[in-house]
């Protein structure tokens, strides 16, 4: 795993009561083993109950602020995230973005006063970006688009061909490049098959989840259902 002294680092911070930056569920996984391993107590804190990225803390949350991003149009996963990127906001300081018409994200401080003083645009659209409380996203639901897809195999750069009509050889070429992740980890083996729950991407075309297979014919070929993050 990438970047142990960042997660020894967090397990260290919990374990003198404060808490860890938002991990996503490798790092929660690793961090949270060690932890039992220490027999040290800690909570988990999600931004919404379907939510991947999790603080991890002793005793008291850190200062952190629900921000609402306001723009005409809907907004995609993406344009925030590339945003975000443009200004050289770490993953770690931010929630999941919560996309939906407003979308949300929550940010610790002083993260989220720079992003309420400094991100005026994403895209070609002016942004508002207002404080609310965080209790809002007791009941928060996220947007999926979900694609039904056939194929012949579960083999990952199999399922990415079909799934972003892309040759076999464009795959290979943007694994081989480091481009796509699987389970927040980069992935280079073509040969893996898929399981459900798998969360995969490929740079610059989103984020994906697999769900499961739907239907299977005799001769093997398969629907399987895929979500495309909002």
């Amino acid at each position: 795993m990438e970047n142990k002294f960042f997660l020894t680092n967090a397990i260290e911070k919990i374990e003198r009561g404060e808490s860890s930056f938002f991990l996503d569920p490798k790092e929660f996984a690793y961090v949270t083993s060690l932890l039992k391993k220490r027999h040290s107590s800690y909570q988990v804190f999600k931004s919404y109950p379907m939510a991947e990225k999790v603080l991890v803390y002793k005793d008291t949350l850190p200062p952190m602020e629900l921000l609402e991003i306001r723009t005409k149009e809907p907004l995609s996963h993406s344009s925030i995230l590339g945003t975000f990127f443009a200004h050289q906001i770490l993953p770690y300081c931010y929630s999941d973005i919560m996309v939906s018409n407003p979308s949300y994200v929550i940010a610790l401080k002083p993260i989220s006063e720079y992003m309420k003083n400094h991100i005026l645009t994403i895209g070609k659209q002016t942004v508002e970006i207002i404080p609310k409380n965080l209790s809002y996203m007791e009941n928060f639901q996220p947007n999926y688009e979900t694609l039904i897809l056939h194929v012949a195999t579960l083999r990952f750069d199999n399922v990415l061909s079909k799934l972003l009509k892309l040759s076999r050889k464009t795959v290979l070429e943007k694994m081989e490049a480091k481009e796509v992740f699987l389970n927040y980890e980069v992935c280079t083996k073509r040969e893996l098959l898929l399981k459900n729950g798998d969360i995969f991407s490929i740079r610059g075309y989103g984020k994906y989840l697999f769900k499961e297979v739907i239907y299977q014919n005799k001769k093997g070929n398969m629907d399987i259902e895929i979500e495309k993050y909002q």
